[in-house]
């Protein structure tokens, strides 16, 4: 689910995608989130804008026998345990389907090309591999946004460690 746990942002309303199992919803601070722009882009998978104010919230997704929640911060100041979060900046006009389709199955799965926006020379210069070594960038990054810069899903030690003992 996006975003992740202790993400903060410096105004609402707090951006959420996540895999949804069958007759799943979203939750606000422990309500159902009515009100709210929810859409269903593909099969099993949700898309909202939440309203809140100012302040910590929890933010759930409740399907039948199952829940999944994180906490976030709205505003300035935000509290110990809570970090900026950046999303990755789509230019206008992009939506879920530029990255995303379904497969033959009917499953949700990224099918997008990072260097379809991304050139050879971006990724050169901040990366020590060739690109057809890197070319699962989910591997390192979380497209969808992080806590962390550059959109790491780890340090850097720890991302090299995945391929490499050090």
């Amino acid at each position: 689910m996006r975003p992740v746990d202790g993400a903060a942002f410096a105004s609402g309303p707090i951006d959420v995608a996540a895999k949804a199992p069958e007759g799943a919803h979203l939750e606000l601070d422990g309500k159902a989130a009515e009100g709210a722009q929810v859409e269903q882009p593909f099969p099993g998978v949700l898309h909202a804008k939440l309203a809140a104010e100012p302040g910590e919230h929890v933010v759930a997704l409740v399907w039948p026998g199952g829940r999944a929640q994180v906490r976030v911060f709205v505003g300035d100041n935000p509290p110990d345990g809570f970090k900026p979060f950046h999303t990755h900046p789509p230019p206008d006009g992009i939506d879920c389907a530029q990255c995303h389709g379904l497969s033959r199955r009917g499953r949700f799965r990224f099918q997008g090309d990072c260097f379809a926006c991304h050139t050879d020379e971006q990724f050169t210069a901040k990366h020590p591999h060739a690109k057809h070594v890197l070319e699962q960038c989910g591997m390192c990054h979380n497209a969808h946004g992080s806590t962390a810069d550059a959109l790491q899903l780890y340090p850097r030690e720890t991302a090299c460690r995945q391929c490499h003992s050090l």
